[in-house]
């Protein structure tokens, strides 16, 4: 099961790295076609595409590996115990956020779903909006392994 995960949190960062660097070379290659009057229409959505999925797997890996930012000023006047429950608390907020996402991300994507891109026939919106709910679930089990291990750690 650890090999399982292991290859699913390398993937999902190769897909994240992907999505960034695809988007970054949309955008450069549609301001120099736009540059010499051959504008690349579908290129910005595309990359907007690309700029959501990224967003979300970049956050899960970055919450993963703890490196977000976090302020730490005003927990380190506490006692071990209270940081505890001060960061389980925090967690438990943070996973509240998380469901209202993917609630908020399903109804998004359905309501999205006859939605096209104007430069990619066919192309339907939803796509991009799946990123809400896919991203937040995959940050909420980070979320909740997070609390998992707190608490195991705390007794």
């Amino acid at each position: 099961m650890k090999r399982i995960s292991e290859y699913f949190l390398k993937a999902e960062e190769w897909i994240a790295k992907v999505s960034l660097f695809l988007m970054v070379i949309l955008i450069f290659s549609s301001a120099i076609a736009r540059l010499v009057k051959h504008p690349i229409n579908w290129a910005v959505d595309l990359s907007t595409f690309f700029f959501a999925w990224a967003c979300f797997l970049s956050a899960d890996v970055s919450w993963r590996k703890n490196k977000l930012m976090s302020v730490e000023i005003f927990t380190k006047l506490f006692s071990k115990t209270l940081q505890r429950i001060f960061k389980i608390i925090n967690y438990g907020i943070i996973s509240a956020f998380l469901v209202y996402f993917i609630i908020w991300g399903v109804q998004l994507s359905y309501t999205t779903r006859f939605r096209t891109y104007v430069g990619m026939w066919g192309f339907s919106y939803t796509w991009v909006t799946l990123s809400i709910p896919f991203g937040s679930a995959l940050l909420l089990a980070t979320t909740l392994v997070k609390i998992k291990k707190e608490l195991i750690n705390t007794q």
